[in-house]
């Protein structure tokens, strides 16, 4: 027998293969490996927890995709890959696992049992023989990043013939997903090759298509934006002679309100809730997108070889590719910083006069009557976004109207290695394994001093901007009225009067001019690709040593194993574009005169020491280049203490770059007390490190929504604390195992209950979320109409970037533009619960029935306290049942389920699946014991259509989220021409939970399809 013939799964968690298909794994072994143990010889009935999902079994299951089958599992959390621009666009079909929901980055990923990159797309689904869950602290077995446990991927040993497989999905308002898949196996008794191929297609879906995505701004108005290309302007008298750092500063004084560009009507005819003066409110969500056109390839390449009897040799090569090449968002993004010298996002851009559009907009709205109009050197909007009720088609594909982001990953591993066995019967385990993750992103942002020298007429990429045209060197951008809009030089148009209606609601502007129109090319030369690449490399060394021991107990020898680990790795950015790289500090160049400085420094002009770039909205991504590597060394010991009595002990100690370091240890057993019921149970201590892209003194400009602010985007820093350690773990869990005959001699039963516990300590993450920080500041009760105020004293306050700034009594939530944090050893977090999992199998009629559950129940999920800079933000709260929008961002359910009852009769099988997620409650708006609070969020601020000024009252969407319950169902044919797979998913065709944000689901949790409907095929050639 071949070593890698060896390999067993652990039947404590053969619930989830079928009782008829336990039956026939009836061959004897010789020696086991499991998963969680470094000793060959562990008892295939072993200590740990794990479940084991044969493949051939996920095939009468529909053949999940790779995230289908991620986000089914209940001991799983929130799951990235569904299309979601608002976490992360570069997310979408990246797969990583979540166990225990306590982290994605605390979830290890092996593949035959060496690492692979966190994000499993790599995993050729075609070729894999089993997966096996690991939920227990591993980080003594594995090495760092194991606190929630492991994924182990395992293909196919050998496989002579070919196998093709094919799906296709129906889906209402899409083109269909689907996928194709070929597999090849030849060798002779010594040497297998098996090699695979895979292309899985996921086809758009438009928000439009789903109602739960196109609710009124009454029902969920958080995918409303204020911050609109409608705008309320304010006209100035004559500039200062020297500019200053404020509004008033740089642009004059106010000669009026805000000059409404638009009335209710006119607002409302584009799609708009009107609010006030200067705030016409837009969906933004029509331009998004459920699920992206989505590509993800995949190659494998497999040899085992027997070298001698002592011997063997294995080479896995595996490569994907996830490419998305349109990931649409807003049609641009608002102003949240510069051009002008005032922080904030407030007053930030400037029409002159002279501007041929100003005189339009100032008939069209009734200003030009004013006896004032006539001092108005210019014109400041409140706030600004340059596309948004009219779209932007520049850059988008086929019907669509926004700018899309691009996202393109190819991931590559390779791992080879030697396995056997001495004379002396010790075994060894040398491997070497290598993973690359390469990630295109483009995110295209505008550049505002490009709109500023527009707006004064010197616009365009062909436009001569040289420095002997600039008459007044003092100020920003080209000022020179006689030679605006001369030559090659155009002027923007920023009015209502630019744009001919929504696109995709299909609604005329009554506003529209068709002179007025900007051209195209004056568009796109506003915006620039933001693109980049990170590249990650991986090296792993393994050696690993185990055998038996004279010792000799009741039970029988004591196995033992010990080893090493080396590990580097190295991340490499590439940002060729100087505007994008941070070469460009400031919005403006330095040789127009702006450079970093702080705020109180006389020569300050607008550009804060964080160098945030030239960018409207997001920052700049200064290129790092980082290496980390890590050695560890540790040991195991199985000690079979009675027949009926196992433990297992082991302990690892690892070191890092910078003098970190981290010992943990595990100690487990198994007592079988009866011949029907075990007991097991484990404790240890498990780490994690800093990554290697954890750069000390790294700051990172983003963005935020903010709950205090309505659920307003604006901006987020963060900036790395020096001094990160490790973070640490205690997990431990208590397990009972029934397995009988059930109620009739030819039937079976299992059940499995274990209680788990896991503590984390100085976790690594944001010591404080910007939400958190927001809300701290902006605490004074609002007792009229708007935003609670900010307290101006705050110990906090430092941490807040005012649209000016802040004063006591006046400034509110409506009134700032960012918040800065930190990254390092922040809060804890502990959690607890309940795995149950249940078979039951027996034979009725002609054919066999099975009944499975698995549960995942949570008694707790509590976060430490959270300090920052000496100010206690939260003496701890428990996050159970609740959304954790504002905080964690990750919904923490307390129940998870799946009951499954499956009927296989010859040739035919039918199975039906039920899944449940219970609901959780939006923190924002209900408090621990169920009480609403923030009352004044819950009430949409704008004008009911259509009525004289009659505004919403408060909306409930989502606030109390109902359990989500699906049911599938499955049916499986062999046919000797292939086996043909025909489901129906989602067949009471339930809506997911509804959750107020802007997909008006969580697609972290729940599937935006509604009921859809898969063929699939699978036919095997000359297979073994």
């Amino acid at each position: 027998m071949k070593l890698k013939e060896l390999y067993k799964c652990i039947a404590c968690a053969s619930l989830v293969a079928p009782v008829a298909a336990i039956a026939q794994q009836s061959p004897e072994i010789e020696e086991v490996v499991v998963t969680g143990s470094l000793v060959r010889g562990t008892p295939v009935d072993a200590d740990l927890p794990v479940e084991v999902y044969n493949q051939s079994d996920l095939q009468l299951q529909g053949d999940p995709t790779a995230l289908e089958f991620a986000k089914s599992l209940s001991a799983s959390g929130p799951t990235t890959g569904e299309a979601h621009y608002f976490g992360g666009s570069g997310n979408t079909g990246n797969v990583s696992y979540n166990l225990r929901g306590i982290g994605s980055d605390k979830t290890l990923s092996l593949f035959n049992g060496r690492r692979i990159t966190q994000n499993t797309s790599v995993i050729p689904q075609i070729a894999l023989q089993r997966t096996e869950i690991l939920k227990d602290g591993a980080a003594v077995t594995y090495g760092a990043d194991a606190t929630g446990g492991v994924v182990n991927f395992i293909t196919r040993d050998s496989f002579e013939g070919l196998e093709v497989s094919a799906s296709y999905k129906g889906i209402d308002g899409s083109d269909g997903d689907h996928s194709l898949g070929v597999m090849g196996g030849f060798g002779g008794d010594d040497t297998n090759v098996l090699w695979a191929a895979e292309w899985n297609h996921r086809s758009e879906l438009d928000t439009t298509e789903r109602d739960f995505t196109s609710l009124p701004f009454g029902v969920n108005p958080a995918p409303w934006s204020g911050l609109t290309n409608l705008a309320g302007w304010i006209p100035r008298g004559g500039l200062p002679e020297v500019p200053g750092n404020t509004a008033n500063g740089e642009w004059g004084s106010p000669l009026a309100f805000p000059i409404s560009d638009y009335t209710q009507e006119s607002c409302e005819a584009v799609g708009g809730i009107y609010d006030n003066s200067y705030t016409c409110r837009y969906n933004y969500i029509p331009y998004y997108h459920l699920v992206e056109t989505n590509d993800i390839f995949r190659a494998y390449g497999q040899v085992n070889s027997a070298v001698t009897d002592q011997m063997d040799f294995n080479l896995n090569i595996a490569y994907s590719r996830v490419h998305t090449p349109h990931a649409y968002g807003s049609p641009s993004q608002p102003v949240v910083r510069g051009p002008a010298r005032a922080e904030g996002a407030t007053y930030q851009l400037y029409a002159p006069a002279y501007n041929p559009y100003v005189q339009g907009f100032a008939e069209r709205t009734g200003w030009a009557d004013n006896p004032l109009s006539g001092l108005a050197q210019g014109y400041t909007p409140v706030t600004y976004r340059a596309f948004a009720h009219g779209g932007n088609d520049l850059f988008a594909q086929g019907d669509n109207q926004s700018t899309p982001n691009k996202n393109d990953n190819r991931y590559w591993h390779i791992s080879t290695g030697l396995e056997g066995e001495f004379d002396n019967g010790i075994f060894y385990d040398f491997a070497a394994t290598y993973n690359q993750t390469s990630a295109y992103s483009r995110a295209p942002d505008m550049m505002l001093s490009r709109v500023q020298n527009a707006l004064y007429g010197f616009g365009g990429p062909d436009c001569d901007r040289s420095q002997g045209v600039d008459q007044d060197p003092n100020r920003f951008g080209v000022q020179n009225p006689e030679l605006a809009g001369t030559g090659n030089c155009m002027f923007y148009n920023p009015f209502a009067s630019n744009f001919a209606g929504q696109p995709v609601l299909g609604l005329d502007n009554p506003n529209y001019d068709s002179n007025a129109t900007n051209p195209d090319e004056l568009q796109e030369w506003f915006f620039n690709e933001r693109a980049s690449e990170t590249t990650s490399y991986n090296s792993t060394i393994d050696l690993v040593f185990s055998g038996q021991s004279p010792l000799e107990l009741p039970g029988g020898a004591v196995g033992w194993a010990a080893g090493t680990q080396w590990r580097q790795t190295e991340n490499r950015q590439s940002v060729p574009d100087p505007l994008y790289n941070g070469t460009r500090k400031c919005i403006w160049p330095a040789e127009e005169g702006q450079v970093p400085r702080p705020s109180d420094h006389p020569d300050f002009t607008g550009c804060t020491p964080d160098e945030p770039g030239p960018f409207q909205f997001f920052g700049t991504n200064v290129p790092d280049s980082t290496d980390q590597k890590q050695l560890s060394y540790f040991g195991e010991v199985t000690l079979p203490v009675l027949d009926t009595l196992f433990m297992t002990a082991a302990a690892r100690y690892e070191e890092f770059d910078d003098n970190l370091d981290a010992t943990v240890y595990k100690v487990s057993g198994k007592w079988d007390a009866t011949e029907n019921l075990a007991f097991r149970g484990s404790y240890g201590t498990n780490y994690q490190a800093p990554g290697a892209g954890i750069v000390p003194g790294e700051v990172n400009n983003g963005v935020n929504s903010y709950t205090i602010a309505g659920g307003a985007w604006r901006g987020a820093q963060t900036i790395t604390q020096a001094g990160i350690e490790p973070e640490t773990a205690t997990v431990w869990s208590a397990g009972a195992i029934w397995d009988s005959r059930g109620f009739t001699e030819a039937s079976s039963t299992r059940i499995i209950f274990d209680f788990f516990s896991i503590e984390t300590e100085d976790e690594l993450g944001l010591l404080a979320s910007a939400n958190e920080i927001a809300s701290a500041v902006f605490s004074i009760p609002n007792e009229g109409a708007g935003f609670d105020f900010a307290d101006c004293s705050h110990p906090l306050i430092d941490r807040v970037t005012f649209n000016g700034t802040c004063v006591q009594g006046e400034s509110t939530a409506d009134d700032f533009a960012s918040i800065r944090t930190d990254y390092g050893n922040g809060p804890g977090q502990t959690t607890e619960g309940i795995d149950i999992q249940a078979n039951y199998g027996l034979p009725v009629g002609p054919g066999d029935l099975d009944l499975r559950v698995t549960a995942t129940h949570i008694t707790k999920f509590e976060f430490g306290e959270t300090t920052l800079d000496g100010y206690l933000l939260d003496p701890g709260a428990d996050r159970l049942g609740f959304l954790n929008f504002a905080t964690i961002a990750s919904a923490v359910s307390e129940t998870r389920a799946n009951f499954s009852a499956n009927y296989r009769q010859d040739i035919h099988n039918v199975r039906g699946v039920i899944s449940f997620i219970s609901g959780v409650n939006d923190d924002r708006y209900v408090d621990g014991n169920g009480n609403i609070i923030n009352e004044t969020g819950l009430v949409p601020a704008g004008v009911i259509p259509g009525t004289d000024g009659e505004r919403f009252g408060p909306s409930m969407y989502g606030v109390r989220a109902d359990d989500w319950i699906t049911a599938d169902l499955h049916y499986t044919v062999e046919l000797p021409w292939g086996t043909v797979g025909a489901s129906i998913m989602n067949l009471t065709d339930e809506s997911p939970s509804e959750s107020r944000q802007e997909l008006g689901y969580d697609p972290r949790i729940g599937n935006p399809l509604e009921r859809h409907f898969q063929l699939s095929y699978r036919r095997t050639f000359g297979g073994m």
